[in-house]
Order: structure tokens, then sequence, then C-alpha cells
């Protein structure tokens, strides 16, 4: 019967090798770390000429556009006409899951300083991950 000190582990790494094939990985030195991201955006934020019709649709009627595009990312699309900001926190949404680049900050600049070009830029990027509704 095997004890509980059996079951200790040194550190960490040696935990992990265990759970995987047995042996001890060497480490780099560089530790993850799960708030870097990775990802750039896929278009930029004046890139909102690529698409004719859907940056009419933005131009003419944008909050029925936001409204769509809360709804493509499973949220209520009344929030984007009734929460001041919302914008800013759909950006941030969207860059946590996709993994992009950026900060709190940088999305909520480009929300309240550009919602148009900043909502073709989230368009787009549905758009590039073929999660386009």
């Amino acid at each position: 019967m095997a004890s509980r000190n059996d079951y200790k582990y040194s550190s960490n790494e040696e935990k992990n090798a265990k759970r995987s094939n047995g042996q001890v990985q060497p480490n780099d030195g560089r530790k993850f770390n799960p708030w870097d991201f990775e990802n750039p955006w896929s278009h930029g934020l004046c890139n909102c000429t690529e698409q004719c019709d859907e940056t009419c649709y933005g131009m003419w009627c944008f909050p029925c556009f936001t409204c769509h595009l809360a709804w493509r990312m499973n949220e209520s699309c009344w929030m984007t006409c009734c929460v001041p900001g919302y914008l800013a926190v759909l950006r941030t949404k969207m860059r946590t899951a996709f993994r992009i680049r950026g900060s709190y900050l940088s999305d909520f600049c480009a929300a309240e300083c550009c919602p148009c070009c900043t909502a073709f830029q989230m368009a787009s990027e549905l758009r590039f991950r073929r999660l386009a509704g």
C-alpha cells in the first residue's frame, strides 16, 4: 500500500512530467504567463474599406450594426444602446477570447475615440476567424 508521501511531488515540473510521459522536461528559464497574449489583430483599426456593404451598414445605422455585432458575440444587443462604453467591453471580450495583444485602456480609447472603426475592426476579426453571422 502506498503512503501519503508517495504522492507528493518536489516541484511542479516533476508533477507535470509524471502526468505526461514520466520524464522531467528541461526548463528554458521562461515562465508561462497566461495573460501574455500572442496574437495581433487580423485587421488594423482603420481598415474599414474592405467590406463596402458592411461599412455602409455601419455608417448609416451604427446602433443596428453594433446590435448585430453584439448578437454575433452571444451578447445582448440592447446593451450596446443602453450601456455607455459597452463597445469597449465587447472589444475586450473579443481580444481575450482570441488572445489578441492589447489592454483594456487601448480597448476603451479605441471604442470611445473612434467607435465606427472599432466596430468595423471587430466585425472583420469575426469574419477572419470564420465566425461571421
